[in-house]
C-alpha cells in the first residue's frame, strides 16, 4: 500500500512535527529526496518528501524562492531540519503555509538517514507493486501489436488506465492519435511550443490546463521529423483549467507504448520510401514511360489521374540530408491532401527533395496544394531556427505522362521561392510570369553575365553622371515605346526623354526600334528584380 503523508508524521521514532499543512496529510509519498539547493526543481518528479538542512537560506526572500519551486513540482511535503539555523525560520512557515505545502520540523538528534530508513520499506513495496503492473501492461500492448491491433485502438485505454488523457501529434499538428479532441488552436500552440522548447521533457498550459509534452524520436533524429506526446490530466468533461499536472511516470510509460508504434511506422517508411527512390529516379531520366508508369502503380497512384509536383530544399541547418525529405513528407501528410511520394532527386546532397501528390480521381489543383501545404508549414516554421524552406509547384497534369515537365516547373518556381524572404516561401509556378519561368532554368551565371553585358554601361554612366537611365529604360519599355505617355510618366519633355533614349542606345548598341532588342533589355531589367515579382 502507499504511505501516506500521515502515516510517516506518525512514526513514533522519528518525532516529526507539523508546522503546517495539516489538509495534506492524505498525500501519497513516491520518495525521499535531501537537497540543499535554492531551487530543485530538475530533480522533482512530483510525491516527494524534500528534506533540506537549510543550507540555501542567506535571506528572508529564499524561503518563497524554495518553497514555490517545491509547490510548481507538486512535491508531497518539506521536512526542515535547524541544525544549521537552531529553528526553523518563520518565513519558511508562512511560504509553505502560502503555497499549500505541508512542513514538518525534523529534531535536531533525528538524521536524515533515519528518516529515509522510515520511509523506505513502503516506498520501495509501492515501486515494486508499480514496476509490476507496468510490466503487465507493457506485455499486453506488445502482444496486441504483434496481433494487429494499432496505437490509435489502443491509447485510450492505456491512458484511462494511468489517468490521464494523452494526444499524439506531428511536428506540423497533424493528429496521430488522442483520447479525447483536441482544438486545432491547442495543437498549433503546443506543436509552437514542442519545437522551441530548450529542453524536452516540458510542462506548458492550454488554455489553462497543465500538460506535460516530450518527444518520440524517429529518423532523422530532429524535432521536425518527431512525434510530439502530450499528456494532461484526466478531468470528466472537457477542459478544465485546474487539477494537477501528469505525473513523470504516467509519460514515462506512454512514451515506451508510443516509442513500439514510432518503431513500427519507421521501418514502413523505410520500405515505402524505397518505392518512392524508384519514382524519382524515374523522373530524374532512369527509365522510360512504362517503367515510370509501374513504378507509381507500385506507391499507389494511379498513373492515368491527375498529379501536381512539389519541389522542396531546407537550408541554413546543419541537419542530414533526409531532414528536408522527412519535412516535406510530414508537411504534404499535415495537409490532407490526396496520396502521394516523396523521394530525393538524385544528384548533388543539397539537390531538391521531390513529392507528387496525386488524386485517384480528378487531380489536385496547384491552389489547393499551395493553401494547404502553406498552413501545414507555417506551424512547423517554428522550428527552423536560422533555416529557410522553399517550395515550388507545379501546375496539374492529367497524366504520368506528364510527370517529367511537372517537375522541371516546380524545380523553376522553387528557385523563384528560394529568392523570397521569410522562413517559408511556397511558389506555385502560375504565380510566376512566362518569361520568369524561362529565366529560372537558366543557370545563375548566365543570367548574371547577360544582364550585365547590357545594364552595366547605363548603371556606371548613371553612377558617374548622377543621371537615371536605367529608370528611364524602364519605364520605356514598360510603356511598351509609347513616347508621349512615357514623358508624361517620367514628368519631362517628348524631346528630352528622346535625348535620354539616344544615350541609352548609344551606350548599349541597341536599337530600341528593334523587337528583339527590346526583348534583351526588358529581360535584362527583369533579371534584376526579386523572383516572382
Amino acid at each position: 500500500m502507499t504511505m501516506l503523508l500521515r502515516d510517516a508524521l506518525a512514526l513514533p521514532a522519528l518525532r516529526l512535527t507539523l508546522l503546517t499543512g495539516g489538509d495534506g496529510l492524505d498525500r501519497p509519498v513516491t520518495q525521499v529526496f535531501v537537497t540543499d539547493l535554492p531551487d530543485p526543481r530538475r530533480y522533482l518528479c512530483g510525491g516527494e518528501v524534500v528534506l533540506t538542512g537549510l543550507m540555501w537560506r542567506r535571506g528572508a526572500t529564499d524561503a518563497e524562492n524554495f518553497v514555490r519551486a517545491c509547490a510548481t513540482a507538486r512535491v508531497a511535503a518539506i521536512g526542515a531540519g535547524h541544525a544549521a539555523l537552531g529553528r526553523v525560520p518563520a518565513d519558511l512557515v508562512e511560504a509553505c503555509r502560502r503555497h499549500g505545502v505541508p512542513l514538518f520540523e525534523v529534531p535536531v538528534e533525528v538524521s536524515f538517514r533515519e528518516v529515509i530508513e522510515a520511509f523506505a520499506p513502503s516506498v520501495w513495496k509501492q515501486r515494486a507493486n508499480g514496476l509490476a503492473t507496468v510490466l503487465g501492461r507493457q506485455r499486453g500492448v506488445v502482444a496486441a501489436m504483434a496481433a494487429g491491433a494499432r496505437l490509435p485502438d489502443l491509447l485510450p485505454a492505456i491512458a484511462a488506465d494511468l489517468g490521464v488523457r494523452c494526444w499524439l501529434l506531428s511536428p506540423a499538428g497533424r493528429r496521430i492519435a488522442g483520447t479525447a479532441p483536441l482544438p486545432a488552436p491547442a495543437a498549433r500552440d503546443l506543436c509552437a511550443a514542442f519545437l522551441t522548447a530548450t529542453r524536452l521533457p516540458f510542462t506548458t498550459r492550454v488554455d489553462g490546463v497543465p500538460v506535460s509534452v516530450t518527444a518520440i524520436t524517429g529518423s532523422p533524429e530532429h524535432r521536425m521529423a518527431s512525434w510530439l506526446l502530450a499528456c494532461a490530466p484526466a478531468v470528466p468533461q472537457g477542459w478544465a483549467p485546474s487539477g494537477p499536472e501528469p505525473g513523470g511516470d504516467a509519460l514515462a510509460e506512454l512514451v515506451d507504448v508510443v516509442a513500439l508504434e514510432r518503431t513500427q511506422a519507421d521501418e514502413a517508411e523505410r520500405v515505402e520510401q524505397r518505392l518512392a527512390d524508384q519514382v524519382g529516379r524515374a523522373l530524374a531520366g532512369d527509365g522510360d514511360e512504362a517503367d515510370l508508369r509501374a513504378r507509381l502503380r507500385a506507391c499507389g497512384l494511379s498513373p492515368d489521374r491527375g498529379f501536381v509536383a512539389l519541389a522542396a530544399t531546407l537550408t541554413g541547418l546543419r541537419t542530414p540530408p533526409a531532414l528536408a525529405l522527412a519535412v516535406l513528407r510530414e508537411a504534404v501528410r499535415a495537409t490532407g491532401l490526396p496520396a502521394a511520394v516523396t523521394a530525393a532527386l538524385p544528384g548533388a546532397p543539397d539537390a531538391p527533395v521531390l513529392a507528387v501528390v496525386g488524386d485517384a480521381a480528378s487531380g489536385p489543383t496547384a491552389a489547393s496544394v499551395a493553401g494547404a501545404l502553406r498552413d501545414a508549414l507555417d506551424v512547423l516554421a517554428a522550428g527552423l531556427g536560422p533555416g529557410r524552406l522553399a517550395v515550388g509547384i507545379s501546375t496539374p497534369g492529367r497524366a504520368g505522362t506528364a510527370l517529367p515537365g511537372l517537375v522541371q516547373e516546380a524545380t523553376h518556381a522553387l528557385r523563384a521561392a528560394a529568392a523570397r524572404p521569410g522562413p517559408v516561401a511556397v511558389v506555385r509556378s502560375d504565380e510566376v510570369a512566362s518569361h520568369l519561368m524561362l529565366l529560372a532554368g537558366v543557370p545563375a551565371d548566365t543570367q548574371r553575365a547577360f544582364r550585365s553585358r547590357l545594364l552595366d554601361p547605363l548603371t556606371g554612366y548613371d553612377r558617374q553622371h548622377g543621371t537615371d537611365l536605367v529608370h528611364t529604360l524602364n519605364a520605356f519599355l514598360s510603356a511598351n515605346g509609347a513616347w508621349r505617355r512615357c514623358a508624361e510618366s517620367l514628368h519631362v519633355h517628348v524631346n528630352t526623354l528622346r535625348y535620354r533614349i539616344g544615350q541609352i542606345e548609344r551606350l548599349t548598341g541597341r536599337d530600341l526600334d528593334r523587337f528583339a532588342d527590346r526583348v534583351d533589355l526588358f529581360l535584362a531589367l527583369r533579371l534584376g528584380e526579386p523572383s516572382g515579382s
